[in-house]
């Protein structure tokens, strides 16, 4: 099992600069095959017998890198990406910087969502048109979601499945526009 082929300043930089390591990478490469950034964590999880250490010690920072691509995703070009995440007067945000402000923005985006939610079935996420899509079961128990994060999940999970809900959710937006 290979160690870290790289150290993590030196890929999240890479990442950064909208060099592609993330989906092609010849940075760890097995048997000849080179395994892309996205897939490390399944190639380090699946390796049987050997205790892994390596991903141990990548795991938390690979999981940033994966952040920052699924964030990259969402703009049309690297010069896109950094207009978002540079200051007023055009310097780049730090890595950590850029992972705040996309926690941040995730934060804020499940509140809107999960307040949307709240919203749609008046206050009550245990509404019979949710057919139990808020309900999860922990320790025998049946409980409604209550952070804003798993609710705003299901919300979106409602929106994509369920036509009946979303064609209501555009129509009740396009009528207060």
């Amino acid at each position: 099992m290979p160690r870290d082929p790289i150290h993590s300043h030196k890929l999240g930089i890479a990442l950064l600069n909208g060099e592609k390591e993330w989906e092609s990478s010849n940075l760890l490469c097995v048997g000849g095959r080179r395994i892309p950034v996205k897939y490390w964590g399944e190639f380090y999880k699946r390796g049987k017998g050997v205790k892994n250490t390596a991903w141990d010690a990548l795991r938390v920072e690979w999981g940033n890198w994966k952040f920052i691509a699924e964030e990259c995703q969402h703009y049309p070009d690297t010069t896109s990406f950094w207009r978002a995440f540079s200051d007023g007067n055009g310097k780049r945000f730090s890595y950590q910087q850029i992972l705040n402000c996309i926690a941040d923005q995730r934060i804020s985006a499940a509140a809107q969502d999960a307040n949307d939610a709240c919203t749609f079935f008046d206050g009550n996420l245990d509404h019979p048109l949710a057919q139990g899509a808020f309900r999860y079961t922990k320790g025998g128990k049946s409980y409604v979601s209550s952070k804003d994060d798993a609710i705003a999940k299901k919300w979106r999970e409602l929106l994509a499945t369920r036509p009946d809900i979303s064609s209501r959710v555009l129509a009740a937006q396009s009528s207060s526009q």
